[in-house]
């Protein structure tokens, strides 16, 4: 059933291509921003979870 909805689709046959080609560049981008980062910056986000900084309600 699905088989002969999916051949009925002009041009499916460039969606897997598509994708793929998305999911590169954009996984290429996510590694390229993160071996560019800083290693202060890295240090600052490894002590994130850590660190017990609460705001009051009222700091707002």
């Amino acid at each position: 059933m699905f088989s002969e909805i999916f051949q009925s689709v002009n041009g499916i046959n460039y969606f897997g291509v598509i994708s793929t080609v998305i999911f590169f560049v954009f996984f290429t981008a996510v590694a390229f921003h993160a071996f560019s980062m800083k290693k202060e910056e890295l240090s600052d986000f490894s002590r994130m979870p850590f660190e017990d900084e609460t705001k009051d309600s009222n700091d707002v």
